[in-house]
């Protein structure tokens, strides 16, 4: 009798194949099970430092010896997706799905749903968020599957933009970067996906706090007067403007502008109130500036700066010789 191949079936007359059943037998020595869990350990970390490739090429490695393959092609899926080859992703959920435990099976359906729909795959995705609707027991998530399903029909009929899930995964992504401190890494995706929607003020917000971060002022600049020329009524994008305005460019004027605009949409915003204050005093108004202040500790009580500026000013006045 030849030699057996490892994917033959196993002479023991299991029905297995060789590799699952007498060959496995025949390695289960501790050194196997080191180089089986350095080769984990290795993917896993390469994956956790956006190493993709090689995170791909570990878990690969491994596939055939692992006792819970589920699990290395759900990590594989998942590096395709951080490389943004989302069909590639879906084609390694969908094999995990086909051998995982019914605890993993919501998570990967909507992994798979996901994938599908950013590449552009709407009418496979929304079979993906069906049957995870199905698994579904809780109001809020079966509220949000609904949502996800109901974007989806406008997608197929036309009513909206293809690359809606694909936006939505890569805010999220840069949310991340950004929690993370990546400024760089952030700005750079948002400035990716503003060539898909430029119109949306959400992308050209963050993109604004990216660079704010990065202490690249005029670029933050343009992109909240961006957010604002798009959505007048982005309170964050003119409080923000204000405070580039007033504390980098010394434009005091446009920052006063920036915090009126600000008052105008939200009249309780706290921030927005004190600020104003500041720059009328710099801008040499301190009746003024006492008035906001005093708005800003009728808003917040508790409010510090508002209390030791009122006290400063106060000081200072008694100071001041009578004319």
């Amino acid at each position: 009798m030849g030699d057996v191949g490892r994917n033959d079936p196993c002479p023991c007359g299991s029905g297995l194949k060789y590799k699952k059943c007498c060959l496995q037998e025949e390695t289960d020595n501790p050194e196997d099970f080191d180089r089986v869990a350095q080769a984990r350990t290795f993917g896993f970390k390469e994956m956790s430092q956006e190493n993709w490739l090689e995170a791909i090429n570990s878990f690969k490695s491994i596939l055939d010896e692992s006792q819970d393959p589920h699990v290395l092609l759900e990590a594989v899926g998942a590096c395709y997706d951080g490389l943004e080859d989302y069909l590639m992703a879906a084609e390694y959920f969908e094999k995990a799905l086909a051998i995982a435990p019914e605890s993993r099976r919501a998570a990967l359906l909507y992994r798979l749903g996901v994938a599908r729909a950013c590449g552009n795959r709407p009418e496979k995705a929304a079979e993906s968020f069906r049957q995870c609707l199905e698994t579904a027991d809780d109001p809020s998530q079966k509220k949000h599957l609904n949502e996800i399903l109901q974007e989806l029909d406008e997608i197929q009929a036309g009513n909206r933009t293809r690359n809606i899930f694909l936006l939505h995964a890569h805010l999220q992504r840069a949310f991340t970067e950004m929690d993370a401190e990546k400024y760089e890494a952030a700005a750079a995706r948002l400035e990716r996906i503003q060539t898909l929607e430029p119109d949306n003020p959400v992308v050209s917000y963050n993109l604004g706090v990216a660079y704010a971060f990065l202490k690249r002022e005029e670029e933050a600049l343009a992109h909240f007067q961006q957010t604002v020329d798009i959505n007048p009524e982005y309170v964050q994008a003119w409080y923000n403007m204000g405070q580039i305005c007033m504390i980098k460019m010394k434009d005091f004027s446009k920052a006063l502008h920036c915090f009126d605009r600000a008052i105008a949409i939200r009249p309780d915003y706290v921030g927005a109130h004190h600020q104003r204050g500041v720059v009328l005093e710099l801008l040499g108004d301190p009746e003024k500036a006492l008035e906001c202040w005093k708005k800003t500790l009728e808003l917040d009580p508790e409010n510090k700066q508002a209390m030791e500026n009122i006290k400063r000013l106060g000081a200072s006045t008694k100071t001041q010789p009578a004319q």
